[in-house]
């Protein structure tokens, strides 16, 4: 299972948009269908997923027609999640877990 949030911040120095988007289709929207949130929420919960929002990010950046403006710190605070969980698979399962900051207990 590849670690979405580790991608998230890797693809940040990517110069590839097509493959930032076949990571993006491939391996990052998958894995975030299979979280406890989409179930519940679903897109809502899929429009503020840190990775998804650095992801996109990085594919306006790659069009070279503009940047996201971070005015309400939604992209700040993604970078910082994605750091969090990014510490490894076994972190991000704990995140999931009963009292974890992903949990749906």
């Amino acid at each position: 299972m590849t670690n979405i949030y580790r991608l998230a911040l890797q693809v940040q120095d990517a110069s590839n948009i097509s493959g930032v988007l076949h990571s993006l289709n491939n391996e990052v929207l998958p894995a975030i269908r299979k979280e406890a949130g989409y179930n519940e929420q679903g897109t809502a919960y899929m429009e503020r997923h840190p990775a998804l929002i650095l992801f996109l990010d990085k594919i306006v950046s790659l069009t070279r027609i503009g940047w996201l403006h971070d005015t309400d710190m939604q992209i700040s605070e993604a970078y910082t999640a994605c750091h969090e969980f990014a510490e490894g698979l076994e972190a991000v399962e704990a995140a999931h877990q009963p009292g974890g900051p992903l949990a749906t207990d």
